[in-house]
């Protein structure tokens, strides 16, 4: 990685954005293309059979996969930065994703957001 990349995802990173390097926005480049070609859809549901996402929380997650910040979000959604924090926790928990990339590429592959 160059010097200057390095710093700027530093400074992106410590003003409350996101760093996406050119792997992981591979991946979701990748996987977004796989589901579109495929025409493939994965079911995201609960034991009930319903989709376990409020609708507060895919509004959230859209913006996720749009690589957006809690700050950024919060500011759009005119909420607390630290309601964003409690929506994207228990969206990875519900989804059971380590990360926000993961929750992203989940998103994308089974149409839960448009980009």
């Amino acid at each position: 990685m160059a010097a200057e990349t390095l710093v700027l995802a530093i400074r992106s990173v410590a003003a409350g954005a996101f760093w996406w390097d050119a792997i992981a926005s591979q991946e979701i480049q990748t996987a977004f293309q796989h589901s579109s070609s495929t025409g493939a859809v994965l079911p995201l549901a609960d034991a009930d059979g319903e989709n376990p996402l409020t609708k507060r929380e895919l509004e959230i997650l859209s913006l996720v996969a749009k690589g957006k910040s809690n700050q950024e979000i919060a500011d759009e959604l005119y909420i607390a930065p630290g309601t964003v924090r409690v929506h994207v926790h228990t969206i990875l928990r519900k989804l059971e994703v380590r990360d926000r990339t993961q929750a992203a590429l989940l998103a994308i592959e089974r149409r839960l957001v448009s980009l």
